[in-house]
């Protein structure tokens, strides 16, 4: 499954950088993340709790970054398993942040996920619906926390 997007969001290219490298803050905008700790300089792990369909699992992950250039470009690498249905999942992530000014910034994203085992006999349509919602409110939560703002 492949996700592509740009949201805008106003504050600093830097500020907004410095926010996704942040662990806690990072993981305060995933939905059902738990557990991250930082291993090193560019390795994470911990946890995701994902419901799809009718069934529900806890994905133990590590993150790794593979590349990045501050503040401007940053690629991710993810592993993860679920003992509980047997399922696998790997993602690569790409971002990019454009200053559009002082404080506003482009963020470009696009994230290949791979999805095996029992989790993925649901389906591709019922997985890619869930990963889309994920996406959304991880973004509506990281513009929110770095702009202060509030639905």
């Amino acid at each position: 499954m492949n996700y592509k997007g740009k949201i805008e969001i106003d504050a600093a290219a830097l500020d907004v950088w410095e926010f996704v490298l942040d662990v806690d803050k990072f993981a305060s905008c995933m939905p059902g993340v738990e557990d991250l700790v930082r291993v090193d300089d560019k390795t994470f792990t911990g946890k995701m709790r994902a419901k799809v369909g009718p069934i529900s699992g806890e994905f133990v992950f590590e993150a790794q970054i593979v590349d990045a250039e501050a503040p401007v470009r940053l690629n991710a690498h993810v592993e993860g398993k679920d003992s509980l249905t047997n399922s696998t999942m790997t993602s690569d992530i790409e971002m990019t942040l454009a200053s559009m000014g002082d404080k506003k910034t482009e963020l470009t994203y696009g994230a290949t996920v791979n999805v095996q085992g029992r989790l993925a006999i649901i389906g591709d349509m019922v997985l890619r619906a869930t990963g889309a919602q994920v996406i959304k409110e991880f973004f509506k939560r990281l513009r929110n926390q770095i702009t202060g703002e509030a639905d």
